[in-house]
């Protein structure tokens, strides 16, 4: 939304609802919002929970073998390399 648009908007709301209103209804939204946002959080944790037994967030990362494996590759790759050129 660009700052042309939310000034309209503004203008709009101020005209419909006047300025005695209007910090109620900002008060209003505000509140609406974080009740949402908090069940939103709640939902996710609950289903996070059903999806892995436990709250991802407490579980460790496994660790990756990927670095490990493609050093060897790449150290037998060289032994390879040296054997030709003799």
């Amino acid at each position: 939304m660009s700052g042309i648009e939310l000034f309209i908007i503004v203008v709009f709301a101020l005209l419909i609802f006047g300025p005695e209103r209007l910090p109620e209804m900002g008060r209003t939204v505000g509140r609406a919002m974080r009740e949402f946002k908090r069940a939103q959080d709640s939902m996710e944790a609950v289903i996070r929970t059903e999806m892995y037994g436990k709250d991802r967030e407490s579980s460790p990362v496994p660790e990756s073998r990927a670095p490990h494996s493609a050093r060897r590759r790449l150290d037998d790759d060289d032994d390879e390399d040296e054997e030709e050129e003799e």
